[in-house]
């Protein structure tokens, strides 16, 4: 690989380093609902914009299989988030709600998330343009069957802009 290639990919792995970082300190300063992009925070943030869902739903637009979105449900109902119960309709379809408590459970945002400044050293036009580079590449590698790890992430990052 030529020194230019080396030294992108030398700065998009210190970007990923950073962003870990930045990660695993909003786990430890604000818990399981700091990250609105995983876990239970990422449930509670789409219950506060559909506060009533079928648990069918719930798992296709998450993306989850069943029984792992039925294990963060049960935590997020133990803690008094949100209630499950069975359809009247149709007892084997089972209703998530968001709880008033659940509504008013504060999750983390882009500025505590220390996201807010990450790309303030960027004029509008250069964030525009790296945005346009970071898709070409995106786009590039997903292309690339042989680099489609089945993880998804490409078709949720489409399908949430």
């Amino acid at each position: 690989m030529c020194e230019k290639k080396n030294n992108l990919l030398e700065q998009f792995m210190q970007i990923h380093w950073l962003l870990m970082r930045n990660h695993h300190h909003n786990h430890m300063s604000f818990g399981l609902m700091g990250n609105p992009y995983r876990g239970q925070g990422r449930i509670l943030k789409l219950l506060k914009l559909k506060p009533e869902i079928t648990q069918k739903e719930l798992s296709d637009l998450l993306d989850m299989r069943p029984q792992s979105l039925g294990d963060l449900l049960k935590k997020l109902e133990q803690k008094g988030y949100i209630t499950r119960t069975p359809s009247e309709s149709d007892k084997r379809v089972m209703i998530i709600r968001l709880t008033e408590k659940g509504a008013n459970e504060e999750i983390g945002d882009e500025k505590q998330l220390g996201f807010d400044s990450l790309f303030n050293c960027l004029s509008e036009e250069e964030q525009a343009r790296l945005s346009e580079y970071l898709e070409r590449v995106i786009d590039a590698w997903h292309g690339d069957t042989k680099h489609d790890f089945g993880f998804g992430f490409h078709d949720f990052y489409h399908r949430h802009r």
